[in-house]
């Protein structure tokens, strides 16, 4: 029988009830199949053709909604004991379990979120095959004598208690889970491990007691020498001594953030190295707790280091990389050689801390590429800790207390792509020796008091993207960046600039961005940018601009897109953009504009999608600017963000019908003649086709009947 006709046989049984749609009934495979069932699963004789199979493994997986925790009982006992993955979901405070007295071949059991308190009889015990299971969100308190088994050592690797009513773990409760790989016991009510209850778990890889309320670890993990991630985090943790944790230079992931850790220990730094494997990342999470000093590494520690990490370059490079975090503490003082005992740090972030100055072994941080210094009170950076860190990608300095860029720390680093200074104290800047990545670097100035700024040629090499956002700027002309050759984006957003002329803007050619959004812009005077001819993107709103002079744009024929929202234009004519042959989207939302005149935009070469959100456009205006871009007079596209379904509008454009006819009969004219010229524009390009095509045509003739003539 073919798979097909197993399932029709599935469907057709007589036993088979509504339970079990056929909708939710799929066939994966030969002799695999997914069930998604309601209440209960009752079927006699369901996949007879698989079972027993030699040659197939029979794989049966079933979720079953709604159910009675004795839903077996109308159940066909051939067919539960062909299922090997099982989640069930249902309202049993307190239950036996009986419908697993049949599922010998189950290997995965779902039992999460049923609101179960008690369990009784051991009801795992005769599941042999059971490899993964979950009793998550539930109420259980009282786990002691729930996994008990009659074969040992039994097949259980994962095993999920999370989200329960927990407190106390007796130290027989896991003795029969020797296999375990995995255990979750977080989100519980758990205090203290005195009985140590994972001693026999010599298996383990990863346990999870994250969002308890555990005190002292009174060595519970030193028999799990193969664990490779402890997650502590938030607990009530004070202290870690070296005997209660012995098992800490094995450990690839240690996460003992949120607790009350006061005195850090060299201890939580060292691993041992030669057991990770290639590509291997430790991360060591240590953030939010109560430190306030970081000491040196241990001599002994560095030292173990150091032989491990010499013998073992000869035969094999082992690449493993360290992630420490040491953020949100209360750290004012760092020592020297306080990294020395880590293997390839890469990432360090000692933010929201106090530290005043940061001056460490630079050896130590050669490999890091994620620095992160922010809320601190640090006012400059020392040569000495940063001569080394030359992989340094990502610095973050911000809400500092500098009132300069420390450029002169930074000499010996190429490869800098993002550095955030924002929120210090910097009101001018001169020189910024740096070089950025050659892909490109971005720089963060936002939120200082800058007023000035002057890079001359060779500073700040490789800056693609500079953002000067909320500063003091009140004259452009001071922000001096003509010699950024590689400048691509520029954000001078929320300052106090009020007009712009033509030598307002001392900026590259090579710029394509510009964001001068929240300023005090009331007038543009002409050429404003004839510096940046390059510009594709032109952002102006929310300022005061009441009109566009003309020749304002001059110089800008790349720009596609210009931003004049939430200004007060409230007239304006499409003559002021002319320059701009490549614009594509222009926004004109919420500037309580009565009139658009778009007649010059009838020989625009592409379409122009422009935005009228928040206007005061009459009816009859856009009637007609809707129906000449319909009709192919004009390229001008009129369109919103978002349509109205309140008042009156055409097409989904809002506008006023109380508003009379604008435009004057001189206008009128006009426009007919601007139509007029379009049309016959597209007429006579049309007969220019034509002409060339039979140009093309007549010539083809006269060359064949040339050849026929000469082949006479």
């Amino acid at each position: 029988m073919n798979p097909g006709a197993l399932v029709l046989f599935l469907v057709m049984a007589p036993s088979v009830l509504c339970e079990c749609p056929l909708n939710k009934i799929h066939n994966l495979g030969t002799c695999v199949y997914n069930l998604h069932c309601f209440h209960n699963v009752t079927s006699k004789g369901l996949l007879r053709e698989c079972l027993g199979s030699t040659n197939h493994a029979v794989i049966v997986d079933v979720t079953l909604v709604d159910a009675t925790d004795r839903f077996d009982t109308s159940s066909d006992v051939e067919f539960l004991s062909l299922i090997t993955t099982l989640k069930v979901s249902g309202n049993w405070p307190e239950t036996n379990l009986t419908f697993l007295e049949n599922m010998y071949r189950l290997k995965s059991l779902n039992l999460a979120e049923n609101n179960i308190k008690i369990i009784n009889d051991s009801p795992f015990r005769h599941l042999n095959r059971l490899e993964d299971l979950n009793l998550s969100k539930n109420q259980l308190f009282d786990i002691e004598e729930l996994f008990q088994f009659d074969s040992y050592p039994n097949t259980v690797r994962k095993l999920c208690l999370a989200h329960n009513y927990i407190e106390e773990i007796p130290g027989d409760t896991f003795s029969e889970l020797t296999n375990l790989v995995h255990l979750d016991l977080s989100y519980n009510y758990i205090t203290e491990l005195s009985e140590e209850p994972f001693s026999n778990l010599t298996n383990l890889a990863t346990l999870k007691l994250n969002h308890n309320r555990i005190q002292n670890l009174n060595g519970a993990m030193n028999n799990l020498l193969n664990l490779k991630h402890l997650h502590l985090a938030h607990n009530n943790i004070k202290n870690i001594e070296e005997e209660s944790i012995k098992i800490i230079s094995h450990l690839e992931t240690l996460d003992i953030s949120k607790n009350q850790l006061e005195n850090l220990k060299p201890i939580l730094f060292s691993r041992h190295w030669i057991h990770f494997g290639d590509h291997s990342i430790c991360k060591i999470i240590l953030s939010d707790n109560h430190i306030a000093y970081v000491p040196n590494a241990t001599v002994i520690t560095e030292q173990k280091s150091r032989q491990i990490r010499n013998s073992f370059r000869p035969t094999k490079i082992i690449d493993v990389f360290t992630e420490l975090d040491l953020s949100h503490n209360s750290i004012t003082h760092i020592e020297y050689n306080a990294f020395q005992s880590i293997v390839q740090l890469t990432s360090l972030d000692i933010s929201n801390n106090r530290l005043i100055t940061f001056d460490v072994n630079t050896t130590d941080l050669r490999f890091v590429k994620y620095l992160n210094l922010s809320k601190n009170f640090l006012q400059t950076l020392q040569y000495s800790s940063f001569a080394s860190m030359i992989n340094l990608q990502n610095l973050d300095l911000s809400f500092n207390k500098m009132d300069f860029i420390p450029d002169q720390s930074l000499m010996n680093n190429y490869r800098l792509k993002l550095m955030n200074m924002t929120f210090n104290e910097i009101l001018e800047i001169r020189r910024l020796r740096i070089t950025f990545d050659r892909e490109g670097g971005v720089l963060d100035l936002s939120n200082n008091g800058i007023t000035n700024l002057n890079l001359p040629p060779g500073d700040a090499y490789g800056l693609t993207f500079l953002r000067l956002r909320s500063n003091n700027i009140t004259k452009p002309s001071l922000i001096k960046l003509n010699h950024q050759p590689n400048l691509a984006q520029l954000d001078m957003s929320k300052n106090l600039i009020e007009e712009l002329d033509s030598e307002s803007l001392q900026l590259p050619v090579v710029l394509g961005i510009l964001d001068l959004t929240h300023n005090l812009i009331q007038k543009i005077g002409p050429s404003s940018f004839h510096r940046v001819s390059h510009l594709k993107t032109l952002r102006l709103s929310y300022n005061k601009i009441t009109s566009i002079e003309y020749g304002a744009f001059e110089g800008l024929s790349s720009l596609v897109n210009l931003d004049l929202a939430f200004n007060n234009i409230s007239h304006l004519d499409s003559k002021t953009l002319m320059d701009l042959k490549q614009l594509s989207v222009l926004s004109l939302r919420s500037n309580d504009l009565l009139y658009l005149d778009h007649s010059s935009w009838f020989a625009h070469k592409q379409v122009l999608r422009v935005y009228l959100d928040d206007n005061s456009f009459s009816c009859d205006w856009l009637a007609l600017a809707l129906s000449d871009y319909n009709n192919g007079y004009s390229k001008m596209c009129p369109t919103v963000l978002n349509t109205n379904i309140n008042g009156h509008s055409i097409e989904g454009i809002p506008c006023k019908q109380e508003v009379g006819a604008i435009m004057d009969s001189q206008q009128n004219y006009n426009i007919a003649d601007e139509r007029l010229l379009v049309t016959n524009q597209k007429i006579l390009e049309a007969v220019q086709e034509q002409t060339s095509f039979l140009r093309k045509y007549m010539w083809r003739f006269v060359l064949h009947d040339a050849e026929k003539k000469n082949s006479k």
